[in-house]
């Protein structure tokens, strides 16, 4: 049977969050105020060693389902909306922050945490590096951040993300590198040729897609941006074009379903608002491809059933 890209997204897991079992609790902030961890310095990253490392896969699996549950919500109200029939920004915003949502998840799944501290959340590990006598090769302030596990290591890195924008730049940056690193991770695998050559066009056409080719690695956050504060695109009142807020709520509901095709959404084409779309439902049909996946080999005690799939069983129940 041939490799799906979900399945050749298992290279990125974060090693043991597959296995992690029953509600999990705290986020990655409070792991961080625990402040039980050995700072050291390796080149411009700060490295916390001597983690515990249930603990910490407990705040990521946390973090998970909380993110996924809200990019599942924020599709469930894209498809309950049907009062204006050509109404199109706000349907477009919420699928833009629900591939957010869902990029947010997908990056936890592989170990990796961008996420914002403020000064006073920083406090323990402020503590830990007078304790430790460490000094931090960057200011230990407010401001976005990178957190990588490597878990075999029981080591965590921080980085903080110095290259501009708001936590949404970062996050979509963050995507990027991930996806190319996935690149990477097929390339050296032990797959069939026909399977890598297949997987590597699927990622190819993906990294494409979200960044305008490459042009601008946080496009989709400048188009919501566009729309949402600019009332550009058309789909502000008086409308332009002949697009309905039905027919993106049937695609949603695809998605929703599960039974939307990955390798029909790459073809992003035509205008930006239609290549935003595009990009926007790849990305969340790889990502619940990926949580689902995930879930199915952690078995009916995986922390995954605590997440999106507990809330959209609650939907089913009250339909």
């Amino acid at each position: 049977m041939a490799l799906t890209i979900v399945e050749a997204a298992r290279l990125m897991w974060c090693p043991g969050l597959a296995q992690l079992t029953g509600q999990p609790r705290g986020t990655i902030h409070d792991w961080l105020a625990t402040g039980t961890y050995a700072p050291a310095v390796a080149s411009k990253s700060l490295v916390l060693s001597g983690i515990h490392t249930q603990r910490f896969l407990e705040a990521l699996g946390a973090d998970i389902n909380r993110t996924a549950s809200a990019a599942s919500e924020t599709l469930k109200n894209i498809m309950e909306i049907d009062a204006l029939p050509k109404s199109l920004a706000w349907p477009y915003v919420k699928l833009y922050y629900a591939s957010l949502f869902y990029a947010h998840a997908t990056l936890r799944i592989w170990g990796r945490s961008p996420s914002y501290f403020r000064t006073l959340e920083l406090m323990p590990l402020r503590n830990a590096l007078t304790a430790y006598g460490v000094a931090a090769p960057f200011k230990v302030q407010t401001g976005q951040y990178l957190l990588t596990a490597r878990m075999k290591a029981f080591a965590v890195d921080m980085l903080p993300d110095s290259s501009g924008g708001g936590s949404h730049e970062s996050v979509w940056r963050e995507f990027h590198r991930a996806l190319s690193d996935l690149q990477a991770a097929v390339a050296s695998a032990p797959y069939l040729n026909a399977d890598k050559k297949k997987i590597e066009a699927q990622l190819k056409s993906l990294l494409a897609l979200i960044s305008k080719n490459g042009r601008n690695l946080s496009w989709p956050s400048q188009m919501r941006n566009d729309i949402q504060y600019r009332q550009a695109e058309g789909v502000w009142y008086p409308y332009q074009g002949k697009t309905k807020t039905s027919a993106l709520r049937q695609e949603v509901a695809t998605l929703y379903s599960g039974q939307a095709d990955f390798s029909k959404l790459m073809s992003g084409t035509g205008t930006d608002l239609a290549q935003l779309r595009s990009a926007c439902t790849a990305i969340i049909c790889f990502a619940r491809g990926v949580i689902a996946d995930m879930s199915a080999v952690g078995g009916s005690r995986s922390f995954l059933r605590h997440g999106q799939r507990k809330f959209e069983d609650a939907m089913v129940d009250h339909a």
